[in-house]
């Protein structure tokens, strides 16, 4: 039977972590460490703390004999470190299932996304993760028996994979029945980025405040296929997006002009003068 602990940064309560918990369940044993409230946009802060207050969250009774539940004031990553850390006790655990999100992150979002910086923090530590968010934004149905068979999917390949090098599996997965899923496929990440949906002007009623105006995007419709595959343009296409990542150090690797002589010319020429 496997280990999973699961974690989010929708907070605990999320349709989508309970989701996910139903479907880990069938699997194995579940730890949830989550945060007690929304923590979109931290990416993998782990901000310094001697102390973090938690509290045990109930379980459905369909699912109390596999699953237990804390609710911590923590980011995604801090709960998912702590988690790892031993701090609830149990047996080691196998692997890190962060989401499901509440929308999708792909292309140059996975930077700032609690939910992939949860399973970058896992792997940072030596664990392999999973992170999975579904293109639903909280209004209309959700299809959670997409996002279950996505899960499974991406557990069968980490499964198959186990011997290579660890890396993060990015599952993103579009909001339609399973019935018309194309399937699943392997992706790169794309150019997207949330960065340019937003322009910033003073507020013209209150003095020393600043409003984010969020902007429509600039296409309609399904965006041309590449090759290879983009994260997001497999999602607008009715496919799994399953982009394998692997952080660190790719990362954190140094420019190669770093070390260039001319570079270093012109830094001791700039110094001295």
């Amino acid at each position: 039977m496997m280990r999973f602990l699961l974690t989010n940064d929708d907070g605990i309560a999320a349709p989508g972590l309970w989701a996910a918990a139903r479907t880990l369940a069938q699997l194995g044993s579940v730890l949830i460490v989550a945060p007690a409230r929304n923590h979109s946009g931290f990416g993998p802060a782990h901000p310094p703390a001697s102390s973090v207050a938690f509290a045990p969250y109930p379980v459905e009774d369909s699912l109390a004999d596999r699953v237990r539940a804390y609710a911590l004031e923590a980011t995604p990553a801090a709960c998912a470190h702590m988690g790892l850390a031993g701090a609830f006790g149990g047996r080691p655990i196998d692997l890190v299932v962060s989401g499901v999100n509440a929308g999708l992150n792909v292309g140059h979002d996975v930077l700032y996304s609690g939910t992939v910086g949860a399973a970058l923090t896992a792997h940072l530590l030596g664990w392999p993760a999973v992170a999975v968010s579904l293109d639903w934004w909280e209004q209309g149905e959700a299809h959670w028996e997409t996002t279950a068979w996505a899960i499974h999917r991406a557990i069968a390949m980490w499964q198959r994979a186990a011997d290579r090098t660890p890396v993060v599996l990015n599952v993103n997965v579009p909001n339609i029945p399973l019935a018309q899923v194309g399937g699943a496929r392997i992706t790169t990440l794309g150019t997207h980025s949330f960065l340019g949906r937003y322009r910033f002007v003073p507020d013209e009623e209150t003095p020393h405040v600043i409003r984010a105006l969020r902007r429509e995007p600039l296409g309609r419709g399904q965006p041309p296929m590449s090759s290879p595959w983009e994260d997001g343009v497999a999602v607008a296409h009715g496919f799994i997006s399953i982009t394998p990542l692997r952080p660190f150090p790719d990362v954190l690797c140094v420019a190669p002009w770093a070390e260039a002589p001319e570079q270093a010319a012109v830094y001791s020429k700039t110094k001295s003068g």
